[in-house]
C-alpha cells in the first residue's frame, strides 16, 4: 500500500464528508494518479461517485467499481441510488438500525367457513384447495410448483434500509399465555389450539404487529394419517423394550428465509499431506458457494426444525396467500433478514469447506468471504407435523416433514427414552 495514496485518500475522504466538493475531487483524482493498491483505487471510485454534480458522471466512477468488483455492495447502493430505485431518506445506519415498536389492538376476525354446512376448512394435503372438516366439500386455492410467482427481494438494497432490519407490515398474530408461542393467523381464524402445549383458545380477537410478511410459502403436502404412519414405522424399527404412542399430532408452519447466493469463496491450505500440492491439488482456489441456503428464522427451535427447512426443495415454493393457514397456524419469525444473513454465510463457509476437505486426509483450510455475496431474499413458511409421543413415563416432542414425511432428529431416540 502506498503511504502517499493513502494519505491522499485520506484527505479525499475527509474533504467529501465536510461538504467541499471541488477539494475532495482534488485529493482523489490525484490519488489515482499514484498507482495505488486495487482496494485504495475502489475507494477513491466511490468517493469520486458521491462527490460528482451530475449523474452521468457518478455513473461511471460506480461502474469503474463494479467493472472491478461486481457484486461490491456500495455500488450497488449507490447505483441504486441513481437508477430511483432506493431514495436516500430511506438509507440507515447499519449499525444502528431502528426499532420499530409492535402495536397491540383487536382487529376483526371471521372464519374459513364450508359455504354447504358452515363447518371450518383446512388446507388439503392433496393441494386442491381447502377442504371442510364436516361434510368433505372443497374450494380452491392456487397451488402446486409455479402457481403463482414468487417475488424475491433485493438483498443489498433491502440492508440498506428498514426492511432488513425491522418489521414494516401489521400481522394477524396469537400469543399462547401457557407457552409463550406466538403464531401467524389468517385473519379468517376463530380458535386456535397451540400445537407445543396444546392450550385451546377461543380467538375473539388477534394483536396486530408489525412483520415482514411471507412471500412465499411450501403447501402442506403430507395428511395427518401419514404422517403418523411414518412415525409408526420408525417406532417399529427402533431399539428398545416397546413402542412409543402418539398421543397428539398437530400441523404448524414454521419460517424460513431463504437467500440466493453469488460472488466466490476464496481458500487456501493451511496444513496438508506430503502428497498434497502440484497440478491436480493446489494450494489455493475460488469455489462458487452453495445456493439456495435457508435459515431457520426461530430463535428458540425445536429439535429437527432446522433439517425440516434445509431440506426444503426451493421448486415446492408458491405464492403466500393466507388460506394456506386455514386451521394450520404459523409461528412468527424471531430472527431478522439481517442476522439471518449472516447465518446463511457462515453456512456456506462451512459446507465449502466440507465440501472441499471430504476424503482429503485431514487437511485443513482458511477460507475467505470477502467475495461472496447474497444476491436475493425471500421470507418463506415450510410445513411441519409435531408429534406428541410417551414412552413409558417419558414424553418427547418429534418433528416430522409435512413435505415429505420424514421424521426428522428428535431430541432423544424414541425408544431409549432417560428419566
Amino acid at each position: 500500500m502506498s503511504d502517499g495514496a493513502r494519505d491522499l485518500l485520506i484527505r479525499g475522504i475527509a474533504a467529501a464528508k465536510a461538504g467541499e466538493r471541488d477539494e475532495a475531487r482534488h485529493y482523489l483524482e490525484w490519488t489515482l494518479r499514484q498507482e495505488p493498491s486495487s482496494d485504495e483505487q475502489i475507494e477513491a471510485w466511490l468517493w469520486l461517485s458521491e462527490v460528482a454534480r451530475e449523474k452521468d458522471e457518478a455513473r461511471r466512477w460506480v461502474e469503474e467499481v463494479l467493472a472491478n468488483d461486481t457484486h461490491n455492495p456500495r455500488a450497488l447502493r449507490r447505483l441504486a441510488v441513481l437508477d430511483g430505485r432506493l431514495q436516500p431518506s430511506e438509507m440507515i445506519d447499519p449499525d444502528h438500525p431502528p426499532t420499530i415498536a409492535s402495536t397491540d389492538g383487536p382487529i376483526d376476525v371471521e372464519r374459513f367457513a364450508c359455504p354447504s354446512c358452515g363447518g371450518q376448512m383446512a388446507y388439503a394435503p392433496d393441494g386442491n384447495g381447502l377442504q371442510c372438516d364436516h361434510c368433505g366439500d372443497r374450494i380452491g386455492v392456487p397451488s402446486g410448483p409455479g402457481a403463482l410467482e414468487v417475488a424475491a427481494g433485493d438483498f443489498v438494497l433491502a440492508l440498506a434500509t428498514a426492511r432488513g432490519h425491522s418489521s414494516p407490515q401489521a400481522s394477524p398474530t396469537f400469543a399462547c399465555t401457557a407457552c409463550g408461542a406466538r403464531f401467524l393467523l389468517a385473519p379468517e381464524t376463530l380458535s386456535l389450539t397451540c400445537p407445543y402445549c396444546d392450550a385451546t383458545y377461543a380467538v375473539e380477537q388477534c394483536d396486530e404487529r408489525l412483520l415482514i410478511a411471507p412471500r412465499s410459502i411450501v403447501p402442506l403436502m403430507v395428511s395427518q394419517d401419514e404422517a403418523g404412519r411414518s412415525l409408526t414405522a420408525r417406532s417399529s424399527h427402533g431399539a428398545g423394550d416397546g413402542r412409543f404412542i402418539v398421543d397428539r399430532l398437530t400441523a404448524v408452519y414454521l419460517p424460513f428465509w431463504l437467500f440466493e447466493m453469488g460472488g466466490l469463496i476464496e481458500w487456501d491450505v493451511e496444513h496438508g499431506g506430503a502428497t498434497w500440492g502440484g497440478e491436480d491439488n493446489p494450494l489455493s482456489g475460488s469455489e462458487p458457494p452453495p445456493s439456495p441456503i435457508a435459515v431457520l428464522a426461530c430463535s428458540n427451535p425445536r429439535p429437527g426444525f432446522a433439517e425440516a427447512v434445509e431440506s426444503i426443495d426451493p421448486r415446492l415454493l408458491v405464492a403466500f396467500d393466507p388460506a394456506y393457514l386455514a386451521a394450520r397456524p404459523a409461528e412468527t419469525y424471531t430472527v431478522s433478514m439481517a442476522n439471518a444473513a449472516l447465518r446463511a454465510r457462515q453456512r456456506a463457509l462451512r459446507m465449502t469447506g466440507e465440501k472441499l476437505t471430504a476424503g482429503s486426509g485431514g487437511i485443513r483450510l482458511s477460507l475467505r468471504s470477502a467475495r461472496m455475496v447474497i444476491t436475493s431474499y425471500v421470507l418463506a413458511l415450510a410445513p411441519v407435523w409435531l408429534a406428541d409421543v410417551r414412552f413409558k413415563e417419558m414424553r418427547r416432542l418429534l418433528v416430522v416433514s409435512g413435505v415429505t414425511a420424514k421424521v426428522c432428529s428428535e431430541e432423544q431416540s424414541p425408544n431409549r427414552f432417560a428419566g
